[in-house]
């Protein structure tokens, strides 16, 4: 009989204790999370814009790009950003510039900042001629606080060979918030301009693929009143596409998105009224206007 009250005891206590330690360790690791989040909120160099940032750029002509600013008013909420930078890279006719150093050392907050296509442009080593519609611009901001710490719009990474961190200081649920993200990664498009005229009607857009495979993930995009399609060729040399616009459209954009072997992409557009715009291609350009 003691025997068997023993195990039945030990049986009973052996779940209790794990619950007990598994409660104990939850709660550390709750605790912690708890810390770290506590930590952030006093010290982490944390920004942000008073409104939020544009994401599009709306210029009619080519002429107005120079003239392109944009003022914005950066806030310091946990008064414990030490510095402040921000680098820009952009999408240039299809190609891709890496990031280069746009403002350094904004140390004094709210602070109003104004980028300038010029001030971009030079940044890029580019000439404000070079950018045109359909063009984008990637801007990435690093805030370091008062003990050196360096945040960053990047996550972090752990190499467990090396046991070395690399990345931003932030969390992953930090990391994916708006909120957050806004003064550390953010950027606008120059987007293409709306068709003018009698846009009424059948476009007819001939497509051509060089080489005979279709267009490698290329595609033409034709919105209608914020209505989007994408047309390609999905397969072989050449593919059709008649799309026709309602009377009352106001408004019509055509852009052009590249895929691989742009070299072999060519098209035409017809519009409703006979004329015909291109050919655009080899390596068409991102609008037809």
């Amino acid at each position: 009989m003691k025997n068997i009250k023993i195990d039945s005891i030990r049986n009973y206590l052996t779940p209790l204790i794990l619950i007990v330690l598994i409660g104990t360790g939850l709660s550390s690791c709750e605790d912690e999370a708890k810390n770290n989040f506590d930590e952030f909120s006093k010290s982490g160099a944390f920004v942000r814009f008073e409104e939020p940032f544009p994401t599009v750029v709306d210029v009619s002509s080519l002429d107005q790009i120079p003239d392109v600013a944009i003022t914005a008013v950066i806030e310091n909420p946990n008064n414990s950003v030490a510095n402040y930078a921000i680098s820009v890279g952009a999408t240039i006719s299809g190609v891709v510039i890496d990031q280069a150093p746009l403002i350094n050392d904004l140390t004094s907050f709210p602070a109003t900042v104004t980028l300038t296509m010029t001030d971009i442009a030079n940044a890029l080593g580019l000439d404000t001629a070079d950018v045109g519609f359909g063009d984008t611009f990637e801007f990435v901001g690093t805030a370091t606080n008062d003990q050196g710490t360096v945040y960053t719009a990047e996550r972090q990474s752990f190499d467990r060979d090396t046991k070395v961190v690399t990345g931003g200081n932030n969390s992953a649920d930090l990391i994916d918030e708006l909120g957050y993200r806004n003064a550390f990664e953010f950027g606008f498009a120059i987007p293409c301009p709306p068709e003018t005229g009698n846009i009424a009607g059948d476009w007819i857009f001939e497509m051509q693929d060089l080489y005979g495979d279709g267009w490698d993930n290329a595609f033409v995009t034709v919105d209608i009143d914020g209505t989007t399609t994408d047309y390609t060729i999905a397969a072989g040399s050449a593919a059709t596409h008649i799309v026709s616009v309602p009377t009352g459209t106001t408004r019509m954009v055509v852009s052009y998105t590249a895929g691989a072997f742009e070299e072999e992409h060519v098209y035409t557009v017809q519009k409703p009224d006979g004329t015909l715009l291109g050919p655009f291609g080899p390596n068409p350009p991102l609008c037809i206007n």
